[in-house]
């Protein structure tokens, strides 16, 4: 069995050890050292079994969807292996109403507390066209951001992804990193219930990041200071993925996903 891992920086393993990740300028350097540490590779010592760990920093929800869709079509991922889905931001994905490239915030903690990194960001060198830019994302974050376009979107990748998954006989679990793939969901548009929640740990409940913030230990994240449970910036170090090893673990087994 082999354990193909998808997901952003809370996959690949940021934060394991910022001291000496800061002295690692190569990025393949990085990425290795943080996948020794990251949650797949402890998680497979537990399971006995190899590991691919697809994660990436900054990664999001469309580019971890078409991965996986496109490893199964290339037949990387076999009957007995298992697939892990961490869910990133939503609000990461290009989007069609907004112009090429253009996407709203690393996170919803992101744009509270930095909305200007999103007014101002992926600036062309038309000036004239960025003024207007910055003023009309002002104008689209009071005015027309909705959540529920990404509700709506995120259900889709689930079920598609769920149903791919059954079709190929491939067992799988999907959680949430740091925020929840639905919010506030309409009920109009509520497609819930054809979610197997069984194969996905804590739905509409619990992201991973709250799993850790429960244990009010400071010891565990990458920032150790008194933000350490509402900063945006804020990633596990090799404790926290130890942690995170160990939750997932213990839902394979419960739930016979292996």
């Amino acid at each position: 069995m082999i354990l193909h891992a998808y997901g952003c920086s809370w996959t690949e393993g940021e934060g394991v050890d910022i001291t000496i990740e800061n002295t690692l300028s190569d990025k393949a350097e990085k990425n290795t050292f943080r996948n020794k540490f990251a949650w797949p590779a402890l998680l497979s010592e537990k399971l006995n079994s190899n590991y691919i760990n697809n994660g990436i920093s900054g990664n999001n929800n469309n580019n971890i969807f078409n991965k996986i869709v496109e490893d199964i079509q290339l037949n990387k991922i076999s009957k007995d292996d298992l697939v892990i889905i961490m869910w990133s931001s939503s609000l990461r994905d290009n989007v069609p109403f907004l112009p090429n490239n253009e996407w709203v915030s690393w996170s919803v903690k992101h744009l509270i507390e930095s909305p200007n990194k999103f007014k101002d960001s992926y600036k062309s060198d038309n000036k004239t066209y960025n003024s207007f830019l910055s003023s009309y994302k002002d104008f689209f974050l009071l005015n027309v951001f909705n959540q529920n376009y990404y509700n709506i979107v995120n259900q889709n990748y689930i079920i598609f992804l769920q149903k791919l998954l059954e079709f190929y006989e491939i067992k799988y679990l999907m959680c949430d990193a740091f925020e929840p793939m639905v919010i506030n969901l309409d009920k109009k548009d509520d497609i819930t219930n054809i979610i197997n929640k069984s194969t996905y740990w804590g739905f509409n409940k619990k992201t991973i990041r709250d799993l850790l913030n429960d244990t009010n230990r400071l010891d565990i994240w990458e920032h150790q200071d008194t933000t350490f449970k509402t900063r945006a910036t804020q990633h596990p170090n090799k404790d926290g993925y130890r942690l995170i090893s160990q939750e997932l673990y213990n839902y394979i087994v419960k739930n016979n996903i292996t």
